[in-house]
């Protein structure tokens, strides 16, 4: 998992590249067997400064007030932070027991029929981020609710703007506001690939978003590209 100080939670790859293109072709909802449900689980996942929680929250207020929900990943983050600020395997763990009962509550919201709204930062080549993307998966697996994971595209130039904004820098959250280190993680790291945790147990679409443009733009995407009216 990429973290505020630019290091990798177990190393890091030689992607070289910016932003991820899955080869996966999207699958639409429509290909998909129906379910009762009108639950589905739509997760941002994009490199810091690539606009995720500002996104989602457009998105979220033009849908239906009771029925959706949104978590942002700082609010699961943070608060093990504050008690254990290095990046130790007690710290992940903690994490891990953090996330655990709040994701068990999100997917019995989804089977409810509420729609989850989650960012996410998780690389390929990273052994803790696939486990934490399992993690996800498992919200939804085995219920024929969709999980739509959406990694997001972002001009470099734009992400290193948006990062050193002021906005960033007067936040309470452990926001990454460093250009270089921002510079270094798009070199070495790339975003994860969904397709390759496939299986006929999740109901997962998986897509990419360029959100190097307005964010009015990029809520009319998102929204499209996961089926919403």
């Amino acid at each position: 998992m990429l973290t505020k100080d630019g290091q990798s939670s177990s190393g890091s790859n030689d992607g070289g590249i910016t932003t991820a293109r899955l080869e996966v072709s999207p699958v639409t909802e429509n290909e998909l067997p129906r379910v009762a449900s009108s639950g589905k689980i739509v997760v941002l996942n994009g490199f810091t400064g690539s606009g995720k929680l500002t996104i989602l929250k457009e998105a979220k207020a033009l849908l239906s007030v009771d029925r959706t929900c949104l978590l942002d990943k700082h609010l699961l983050i943070d608060p093990v932070v504050a008690v254990l600020p290095d990046r130790s395997d007690e710290h992940y763990e903690l994490r891990r027991m953090v996330r655990a009962p709040i994701f068990k509550k999100l997917g019995e919201l989804a089977q409810e029929g509420h729609i989850i709204l989650m960012t996410a930062c998780l690389a390929e080549d990273n052994e803790r981020d696939r486990a934490v993307f399992e993690e996800h998966l498992d919200i939804v697996r085995g219920t024929g609710i969709p999980i739509f994971w959406i990694n997001t595209q972002c001009d470099q130039k734009i992400l290193e703007q948006r990062v050193e904004s002021p906005e960033r820098h007067q936040g309470a959250k452990t926001k990454l506001t460093n250009r270089s280190i921002l510079r270094d993680l798009l070199q070495k790291h790339s975003l994860i690939d969904p397709s390759k945790s496939a299986d006929e147990s999740t109901r997962l679409v998986s897509n990419t978003l360029d959100v190097s443009g307005p964010v009015g733009q990029s809520v009319s995407r998102l929204l499209s590209m996961t089926n919403f009216p």
